[in-house]
């Protein structure tokens, strides 16, 4: 009897010393450097399970407000780099501002001007404006054609020879040497190459007349050797009044015993060769 009531008491205080202290360790490897000690809880430990699980759930939320701040906290961070737009110098903004300015300054017209038709005297300047180039050395071949033709007219610009003369109703004539003239048919050609109209007859009188300025005598022709007044004296170049079809007119300054003078040139394309036809001073 007293043995089993020994063994009780000792089975009892076995038991209450158990559950007072902790369990046994134990060693879960063989190798002391990688030993895994582990220890039980004690009885009134919480339950790590459940720790855990709290932990699961209020990891979500932990995450959740950090995106609502990480989203709230984005536009914040992105406002200052949408501010960032570079900006132009101040001096080119104001020209790209300049042509904007000055657009509506210009404004077409309402109407179209009246046209005006020029009276024929501003039909004849606008004319001598244009300067006609191609007719100005046709008018000074013209030009030096009649100084020639005038100067012979007027007793000089012919070789001849002085001692052989000949008296002729008070005048001397000489004998023409002249490669140019050999008869009077040759004198009259010569005229008609240089002029035509009504320069023709005003030089006639270099072959007709009672007093002409080349004659005949025993079949040689001579030269009415007397000076007279003769010659135009140009003072510049010609310019071009008018010019239609085969025809044009210019003028050009002159100098004469009564001052400087306009000497205008009326010429035509007589066959293929341009002549002065008239003549006139103003």
């Amino acid at each position: 009897m007293k043995k089993h009531i020994f063994t009780a008491v000792l089975i009892s205080g076995l038991v209450c010393s158990s559950l007072a202290s902790c369990t046994l360790e134990t060693y879960e490897s063989t190798t002391p450097r990688s030993a895994n000690w582990s220890v039980s809880p004690p009885t009134n430990a919480p339950d790590n399970n459940n720790a855990q699980a709290a932990d699961t759930q209020q990891a979500p939320a932990n995450n959740n407000d950090q995106q609502v701040q990480q989203q709230a906290a984005a536009p914040a961070q992105q406002a200052p780099q949408s501010q960032q737009t570079p900006q132009a110098p101040e001096g080119t903004q104001a020209q790209t501002a300049a042509p904007a300015q000055q657009a509506p300054a210009v404004q077409p017209p309402k109407s179209d001007p009246p046209e005006v038709t020029a009276s024929p005297a501003q039909q004849q300047q606008k004319a001598a404006a244009n300067n006609y180039s191609e007719y100005v050395p046709i008018a000074k071949n013209i030009m030096n054609s009649l100084d020639v033709l005038d100067t012979i007219a007027g007793g000089s610009n012919v070789s001849i020879d002085g001692s052989d003369t000949i008296q002729d109703n008070g005048h001397t004539y000489s004998k023409v040497l002249d490669y140019r003239f050999s008869s009077i048919n040759d004198v009259t050609s010569f005229v008609n190459t240089l002029v035509c109209g009504d320069l023709v007859y005003r030089y006639s009188g270099l072959y007709t007349g009672d007093t002409p300025t080349f004659k005949d005598f025993n079949g040689s022709l001579y030269y009415l050797n007397e000076t007279r007044g003769c010659g135009f004296g140009y003072q510049g170049d010609p310019a071009i009044i008018s010019a239609s079809g085969g025809s044009f007119s210019f003028n050009v300054q002159i100098a004469t015993g009564g001052g400087v003078k306009t000497f205008e040139v009326n010429a035509v394309n007589d066959g293929g060769t341009w002549k002065a036809c008239s003549f006139n001073y103003t």
